[in-house]
């Protein structure tokens, strides 16, 4: 999601989505927010953490 107007809306529809809980709009608002900053979102043996996309890696050591 490139374009403020974009994420606006986006983050919009999650925030009114009925079928969501409250944890899950936060996670889902909090991996977009973080992938727009160059993260992805990861699960490794029930773990779930964040780590820095392959293209911005370098530019994070």
């Amino acid at each position: 999601m490139g374009n403020r107007a974009a994420r606006r809306a986006w983050a919009h529809r999650v925030m009114s989505d009925p079928r969501m809980s409250d944890i899950h709009r936060q996670v889902a608002l909090t991996v977009a927010d973080m992938d727009r900053r160059g993260f992805v979102f990861c699960e490794l043996d029930g773990d779930l953490f964040f780590e820095p996309k392959p293209q911005y890696a370098a530019s994070l050591k």
